[in-house]
């Protein structure tokens, strides 16, 4: 459990007192002449709160001073009262509460018998905005606050004169009010609406403190997304801070905020850079009550990594601290049971007992979440001591406050959900619609103006896409087409009256002579394939066969020829380019195996593969070549078929897909294995052009 901001009064002031005087500056820029508004004596005025801003918390008494100084040379009354407003701050810092009621008291009555303003209503905002933070820092009550917050808000929200503008910071004061009362709901709800004027009106100023509040809203009823989402949109604006506009105190919140939050995620390295950005802050903001808070955080993460040795530096220090600072039993019940928890570490027993048994002396000060990580010290304690009925209770009262803290948790998520659905925002809608519809109306135009501009450079872009790639199909196919025309008529420059030869070889030659044979099967076969495009699969394999017995007598008895075929498949039910198969078990004997020595292999297999595919693979030996040999030059064949297939895949949404690769043979160094490897969808398209081929 971290100690957090809302747990400690002290520091709350100064940071509750930053909205106020963020929208007390952010204000003046509203005020006109028309309503008769010294505008210099109030931008003097702010400026001068801008200068002693730091000064308020930290020396309040000079603060004080500088402010009476510049009451003294304003003649516009409420530059005057607002100046009389920020002296009674600094009188809160330093607990002189007699004055701050007379402050408060002159202010007031000038509110009630000054003329109607925007700049009035800005100061009686002001001055609701004051009197809740006292009632809940001074006197601790948060209802009476909520109703001043409330005021100060419905003072600016039906006031004809005032700006929309300054409604933001009170909405961020009221949604701070209900998160400390720990009503997530209203918090919200608060919070979204003033993102939601911040947003419409196209004002940054509070942009920090509505996203760390959100953060900080959804941390506590565990909806850790949305949390992070907020601390992260707050982080950004930090970074983005080159200026450095964002005030200290803002600085230290966020980043303490975000802590707890990362803490509560037991993201424990992140919590401590977190931390660590926290404490050099409070080194600068020179506030032993921050650096209370920084030490106290820095020691618990650092515990709970097991950094036994750093923690016990920062909660030593922290302990020294708490010495100088007014009495406060909830802060000496969280240190004393931090420091029993760093006794159990180093397992000191009876220096852990000290300190636990005085920090179950203040335990009625202490929330459900201390109460609960303190049980569960204590539960450790007596199981170390062996004392286990007494370590059992322990365990008992750690999970009641446990599953209370949860069911407080759901109960708000609910709750806030509930809220963002269900919340009435129809007059502050409706007030956002009427001031800013000429801006709504010139939006839409250019919003309209776009949409056609981006329309038609989508349909131009298409057109041209289209047209362009059409071009280039065509230009393929052309090139397609001259390239097989010209093979064909090499082709038939080749072929004298085949008929006539094979009838003249079968009537000379001896009968039984195989090899002449297997020539004039070759020869027939390859006549009646070479004016086909497609052939099936069983075809090309068959004539395989023939080329192969042909090749076989030059080969030597040392060549293998194996075949292995999926039994599942039909082949002649699978289609395939005419020669496809052939082209590279040619390459393989021409280029291959002619050229080697000893144990020749060719392998021909074909596999059916998932997605509904067939698989076709020729692998041989060879001699062995240098890497630097292209296994895609293969000659004229390859060139053809690749340039093929190139075209075909255009026309299918399934591709062909051509492999050819080389390995180092296992079993013979001197070696190498080329293998070949086709991938044809069943569904594979061979007929786009076929009848442009065949012309």
């Amino acid at each position: 459990m971290r100690l957090n901001l809302q747990n400690v009064t002290h520091i709350f002031i100064p940071l509750t007192f930053t909205a106020i005087l963020l929208y007390a500056i952010g204000s003046t820029a509203s005020c006109t002449k028309k309503h008769d508004i010294k505008n210099s004596d109030i931008a003097f005025a702010d400026s001068i709160v801008r200068q002693q801003y730091d000064s308020l918390y930290i020396q309040p008494e000079r603060a004080y001073d500088q402010l009476s100084l510049a009451q003294s040379r304003v003649a516009d009354s409420i530059a005057y009262y607002r100046l009389e407003l920020y002296k009674s701050i600094a009188c809160v810092v330093t607990g002189d509460m007699p004055r701050v009621d007379s402050l408060r008291s002159n202010a007031w009555r000038f509110c009630e018998s000054a003329q109607a303003s925007e700049a009035l209503y800005s100061l009686q905002s002001l001055f609701w905005n004051h009197t809740a933070v006292i009632l809940v820092n001074c006197y601790g009550n948060r209802d009476s606050a909520i109703t001043c917050f409330k005021n100060a808000y419905n003072v600016l929200f039906h006031s004809a004169w005032a700006s929309l503008k300054e409604l933001i910071p009170v909405c961020v004061n009221l949604a701070d009010a209900y998160r400390l009362k720990g009503d997530a709901s209203n918090s919200s709800r608060y919070y979204r609406r003033a993102l939601a004027l911040a947003d419409s009106l196209h004002v940054t100023d509070e942009n920090l403190s509505i996203y760390s509040g959100l953060g900080q809203v959804y941390s506590d009823i565990e909806n850790y997304r949305d949390a992070n989402e907020y601390f992260a949109r707050a982080e950004q604006i930090i970074n983005n801070d080159t200026t450095h506009e964002i005030d200290t105190y803002s600085r230290y919140h966020f980043y303490v905020s975000n802590g707890n939050n990362l803490y509560f995620q037991k993201r424990y390295a992140d919590a401590l850079k977190s931390f660590k950005s926290a404490s050099e802050i409070a080194d600068a903001l020179d506030s032993r009550e921050s650096r209370f808070i920084a030490d106290v955080n820095l020691g618990e993460v650092l515990l709970m990594m097991g950094n036994t040795d750093s923690a016990s530096f920062y909660l030593n220090r922290a302990q020294r601290l708490y010495k100088l600072l007014p009495a406060d039993a909830s802060k000496r019940f969280y240190i004393n049971s931090l420091m029993g928890d760093l006794e159990l570490s180093r397992n000191n027993l009876a220096a852990a007992s000290g300190y636990l048994a005085r920090a179950s002396a203040d335990s009625l000060f202490a929330g459900p979440k201390y109460l609960a990580l303190h049980y569960q010290r204590m539960e450790h304690y007596f199981n170390l001591r062996h004392d286990y009925q007494r370590a059992y209770h322990c365990l008992t009262r750690s999970r009641y406050y446990s599953d209370s803290i949860n069911n407080a948790a759901v109960r708000n998520q609910i709750a806030e959900i509930d809220m963002r659905y269900v919340q009435d925002t129809t007059n502050l809608r409706t007030n956002l619609i009427i001031s800013q519809k000429d801006d709504d109306m010139h939006r839409m135009q250019v919003q309209i103006y776009m949409l056609l501009i981006a329309v038609i450079v989508i349909v131009s872009v298409t057109i041209i896409y289209i047209l362009v790639r059409r071009r280039h199909r065509i230009e393929n196919e052309m090139k397609l087409r001259n390239l097989i025309i010209s093979q064909r008529l090499a082709n038939i420059r080749n072929r004298i009256s085949p008929h006539f030869v094979f009838n003249v070889l079968n009537r000379e030659l001896a009968a039984n002579n195989e090899g002449i044979n297997n020539l004039v099967q070759l020869m027939r076969k390859n006549l009646e394939l070479c004016d086909r495009y497609t052939v099936q699969l069983s075809e090309e394999i068959d004539f395989i066969d023939t080329y192969i017995a042909n090749e076989r007598p030059s080969l030597g008895n040392e060549f293998q020829f194996e075949k292995q075929f999926d039994p599942q498949l039909n082949l002649s039910e699978i289609t395939i380019l005419a020669m496809m198969v052939q082209i590279f078990v040619e390459n393989a004997v021409k280029h291959g195996l002619r050229a080697l020595k000893g144990k020749k292999m060719l392998r021909i297999a074909v596999q059916g593969i998932a997605g509904n595919a067939t698989r076709i693979i020729v692998e041989n030996n060879c001699p062995k070549q240098p890497a630097s040999v292209d296994t895609n030059n293969t000659g004229t064949g390859m060139r053809v078929v690749t340039q093929t297939v190139q075209l075909l895949n255009d026309y299918n949404r399934n591709k062909i897909v051509l492999n050819v690769s080389r390995q180092q043979d296992a079993d013979n160094a001197e070696q190498d294995i080329w293998s070949v490897t086709i991938t044809i969808p069943r569904d594979f398209n061979f007929t786009p052009f076929e009848k442009q081929l065949r012309q």
